[in-house]
């Protein structure tokens, strides 16, 4: 066998070999369809159409490859973009055969980013209303925040607007194109000003921000009181929020029409709010303290007070006090105690300890309470007077247009029908308010359905347990427990840790 022959074998050999070791993928090498010239020569495209190679083959004596022979020898088979020159022009010039040579890469697209907004405070920090627990347990009041303060001038945000990104392509020119990106709608709201050279937002006033959506900002007036308040200053109002940097004294009236944020200790004074209340060292009220607002309540500790919220009352302990909650009673933390006094969550109870080890009397109640029940009666009762009246009145004017059939309709009767029609709209107004009544305590109601109180740890003997119109003392002590109203009787059981 001569050299030339051992030669095209070992060629092949290699080849085979290289196809085995997944070098080369038979399916993906496309034989050049004019190949009476070169012979062999092929090209092999990857799969995933992202790489290209040729193979040239050795020409006949005399004969070489120009450039364009082997871009078109490319065309031919579906490579049309990605052509790395550099490798084709030194195959042409070094003659570089019967090697698999990549001649094409894909470039794939780049990605784009949206428009987004940098803010220059934490946003987190805006109205974060759920406290952080100490490490012994705990709830830390403090880190309750109603209001990020700023100051006139104050950069707020940047906007960045939207990035295009570049589109790809794959060898066979497919292209490759980047996710679309959009750009955010501007900032509304009031109290800021927008400078358009540099897409930023600064704060044209001092006092808080708030986000009222993704998109919506608001800087509002807030009173803020560097130190104590006490009887030389005993009564605050403020059409805004009210934020007090030391402790309330006894005798002092705040009233807020938003929310109201006290650092330091309260002691008897009456706060009313119109949104949320913060007391983040807790209020000693010694029986005088009144504490109401249309919001939550949060406060280290509450004692000797009264609290009312049409949202929830959370607290690390309630001593000997009177609180109700239109939402939810929360004693948290590793203390999260109720001792003595009243407590009533419409929506229910949530506590580590419920009294104590001296029996005092502590009563917590979950759902509807009598005044509810009795509001409820009421509307119902007026319901049924409303339509019977109107019923009445209805028909009387129904006789009069009767009788216009017979004869003309007298002064008198005219003079009637027109004061029914009166009464008419009269009780119709009535019943349409009642019907709002009936609809506001049918949500009233809803809310208490599924009222629980929940006690995480000891239920003392002493406390009582009340659920809608039932009553059930303690009579023993117990841990762990769980009570529901079911078809008016209370029914206890025991919490499941899973």
């Amino acid at each position: 066998m001569g050299e030339e022959n051992k030669l095209d074998d070992l060629g092949a050999s290699i080849a085979e070999i290289e196809r085995l070791l997944g070098m080369r993928d038979a399916a993906d090498a496309n034989p050049v369809k004019e190949n009476k010239k070169y012979g062999q020569t092929y090209v092999r495209v990857s799969k995933d159409l992202h790489e290209a190679w040729l193979y040239l083959a050795r020409p006949k004596e005399g004969e070489y490859y120009t450039k364009e022979e082997i871009l078109g020898i490319l065309e031919q088979n579906g490579v049309r973009a990605g052509l790395i020159m550099s490798n084709i022009i030194a195959m042409v010039k070094k003659g570089v055969y019967e090697r698999s040579i990549k001649v094409a890469m894909y470039k794939d697209c780049v990605q784009g980013q949206n428009g987004y907004y940098e803010y220059a405070i934490d946003t987190t920090e805006i109205n974060r209303k759920n406290p952080k627990i100490r490490e012994d347990g705990s709830v830390d009041y403090n880190s309750v925040n109603l209001f990020i303060g700023i100051l006139k001038g104050d950069k707020i945000c940047t906007y960045h607007p939207a990035i295009e990104g570049e589109s790809g392509y794959l060898v066979d020119g497919t292209r490759i194109e980047p996710a679309r990106t959009a750009d955010l709608p501007t900032l509304k709201g009031k109290g800021f000003r927008y400078d358009e050279a540099t897409r930023t937002y600064y704060s044209e006033l001092d006092g808080k921000l708030d986000l009222k959506d993704t998109y919506e900002i608001q800087i509002k007036n807030v009173h803020q009181i560097k130190g104590d308040v006490n009887q030389l200053n005993p009564k605050i109002e403020f059409n805004g929020d009210i934020e007090i940097s030391g402790n309330v004294e006894s005798g002092v009236v705040i009233r807020s029409t938003r929310s109201v944020m006290i650092s330091g200790v309260v002691e008897a004074a009456e706060i009313y709010a119109g949104g949320d209340i913060v007391l983040k060292r807790g209020i000693q009220g010694s029986n005088k303290a009144k504490i109401v607002c249309n919001g939550s309540v949060y406060a280290d500790f509450i004692e000797h007070s009264v609290v009312k919220a049409k949202g929830d009352i959370n607290s690390n302990t309630i001593l000997n006090s009177e609180v109700f909650a239109d939402g939810k009673v929360i004693l948290t933390g590793k203390r999260g105690t109720l001792i003595g006094g009243y407590a009533h969550g419409r929506k229910g109870i949530s506590c580590v300890n419920l009294g104590n080890n001296v029996e005092v009397k502590t009563v917590a109640h979950a759902g509807l309470e009598t005044k509810d029940y009795l509001k409820n009666q009421d509307v119902m009762k007026k319901d049924v007077y409303l339509r019977d009246q109107l019923k009445v009145i209805l028909e009387k004017m129904n006789h009069i247009l009767a009788k216009k059939k017979a004869a003309p309709i007298t002064k008198e009767d005219l003079d009637e029908l027109n004061a029914l029609n009166a009464k008419k709209s009269e009780l119709t107004a009535q019943l349409k308010d009642n019907i709002r009544e009936q609809e506001i305590i049918s949500k009233v109601v809803e809310e208490a359905r599924y009222a629980e109180i929940r006690v995480e740890e000891h239920v003392y003997k002493g406390a009582i347990i009340a659920i809608d119109a039932s009553r059930m003392p303690i009579q023993d002590s117990t841990k762990y427990m769980i009570y529901r109203g079911v078809n008016g009787v209370i029914e206890g059981s025991v919490i499941v840790v899973n």
